[in-house]
């Protein structure tokens, strides 16, 4: 008798009143977000500052661009030291070198703040960035780069160098602190432009060769590799890629199934050429020449 009476009562007999089925609803919708939590990419945002104290022979816009690549490898630095921790990094066996080689080309800055201070005689140039990461892209980027001999060589051979032309940079700062003649202060300061202009050239290849091996075949990405080629017209690094970029197709993960994540698109291939505004800019995207600072930026996410 009671099962009959069950299934006879009418449907809205359960249902409770408009009242009380709106709460239930935001928690149910609630429920079904952090049901998907799990499946959303993991971004990390880093404040990296950056300084350098100006001599007497230092311009403004020197002491921008040498604390802007200070904050640059500090960004870096806190990124790597991250992902070491990151699981899904860890057991794919990537030592920090590597990380730091593979993500140079993925970190985003969505901020960048200028100051100026003095310290007793001392004028000093703080650059904070303010950068964001995203776990998955680096995932992809390691997976498909670490099946990419090309690729996987010359980010190598671009880190190693880099390396190299910081400590030619601390050199010739300190050159440039002792010079005694005029010649002697122009050379120095030359030298030091060419060091500066071969650093940011590098690091737009390396992000050409990770937005190759992540985005193609969709495109060439022959605007990077010609600004670099700008900065640094000597950089042989540009001449390679351009060859083996313009010749072959990477050998990289197959793309995800059609609807097993969300659409949308790379974070690299949302940045600019420089100078042009608009979207979050790589650490080797930012214009050094001005000292205003950028808005923050939309995550895009």
């Amino acid at each position: 008798m009671s099962g009959q009476l069950f299934r006879r009562l009418p449907l809205l007999a359960f249902l409770p009143s408009y009242k009380s089925y709106r709460p239930i609803a935001l928690l149910l919708a609630l429920a079904a977000f952090i049901a998907a939590a799990p499946a959303l990419a993991d971004i990390r945002v880093v404040n990296a500052p950056g300084e350098h104290r100006m001599g007497n022979r230092d311009t403004r816009e020197d002491a921008i661009r040498l604390a802007t690549e200070a904050a640059k490898r500090n960004a870096l630095e806190q990124v790597a030291t991250y992902l070491e921790s990151v699981t899904v990094v860890h057991d794919m066996d990537v030592t920090k070198d590597e990380i730091r080689s593979y993500t140079a080309g993925l970190v985003l800055v969505l901020n960048q703040q200028i100051a100026t201070t003095l310290d007793g005689d001392v004028v000093a140039v703080k650059v904070d960035l303010l950068a964001q990461m995203d776990t998955d892209e680096v995932t992809r980027a390691i997976t498909a780069l670490r099946e990419n001999e090309d690729a996987r060589a010359q980010l190598a051979a671009l880190k190693q160098e880099n390396e190299q032309l910081e400590e030619e940079l601390n050199a010739v700062n300190q050159t440039l602190g002792h010079a005694a003649t005029a010649d002697q202060v122009q050379q120095a300061a030359q030298k030091r432009k060419d060091i500066l202009n071969r650093v940011q050239s590098n690091a737009m290849v390396s992000q050409a060769w990770t937005n190759w091996v992540l985005v193609s075949p969709i495109g060439i990405p022959q605007g990077l590799l010609n600004c670099a080629g700008g900065l640094s017209p000597a950089n042989p690094h540009v001449a390679i890629a351009q060859q083996i970029i313009a010749n072959r197709q990477p050998l990289g993960p197959k793309p995800p199934a059609p609807g097993s994540t969300r659409p949308r698109m790379p974070s690299h291939e949302l940045v600019p050429p420089p100078g042009v505004s608009g979207a979050p800019h790589t650490p080797n995207e930012i214009i050094h020449g001005n000292p205003r600072s950028q808005p923050p930026r939309s995550q895009y996410r």
